[in-house]
């Protein structure tokens, strides 16, 4: 996709200016910045957020700003998170055909519907369910261990819905504007033979309950 400035990395730099003018946002960053300048992080979770052709230490701000509210929102249990069983990981963007062969073979409760034309659309495709499924989301407490702190998770399930479908390389701001605007966004980053399914707790609450309501 274009690196022409966008929406997502406009929302990503309002961001950056929120979490700069806060002593503690401001500090978490600084934290993670200076985890990536190491190698302190683990790559595939982190390509599962966002993902470009510059290692994470290189990244821009805004994108670690974008990366930093993601992570936060996962551990505080905003957004919730399941992995979908893909089997291989995707192949060049340009092979659309190729990729859209593997996507079949995705966990038999999910459909991915993948663009085979894209042409600056908004997302990559689409991943959809008709059945219930279980998510894990954050309960807000820590469990303490000799690694560090863990977030204690909780099952949640989510009716019938869908999401955009990113593929291989996706800004973290990209990923956050879904988050946001669409529910979710399911990631199918490269070298990852998982798609990493991320849901926004509240706008998929509100939703279900204004499906009920119509029903």
């Amino acid at each position: 996709m274009s690196d022409a400035r966008t929406l997502h990395e406009e929302l990503a730099q309002d961001l950056l200016d929120d979490i700069t003018a806060s002593p503690a946002a401001a500090a978490v960053f600084a934290g993670w910045r200076r985890r990536f300048k190491e190698g302190d992080y683990d790559p595939a979770y982190v390509a599962r957020i966002g993902q470009t052709q510059r290692d994470p230490a290189y990244w821009p701000l805004e994108q670690v700003a974008a990366f930093v509210a993601i992570h936060a929102g996962l551990m505080a249990g905003r957004f919730a998170h399941v992995e979908v069983d893909v089997g291989h990981s995707p192949g060049p963007d340009a092979d659309r055909s190729g990729n859209a062969v593997k996507l079949q073979e995705a966990h038999p409760l999910f459909h991915a519907d993948l663009d085979m034309h894209q042409n600056g659309a908004d997302c990559d495709g689409w991943l959809s369910w008709e059945e219930p499924i279980a998510v894990n989301k954050s309960s807000g407490l820590g469990l303490v261990t000799g690694c560090g702190t863990s977030p204690v998770e909780v099952i949640m399930h989510v009716d019938s819905h869908g999401v955009p479908l990113e593929v291989g390389s996706s800004k973290a701001s990209r990923t956050y504007l879904h988050l946001l605007q669409e529910d979710g966004v399911a990631r199918w980053a490269y070298g990852d033979d998982r798609i990493y399914l991320l849901l926004n707790v509240q706008r998929v609450q509100a939703w279900a309950r204004g499906a009920q309501q119509a029903a």
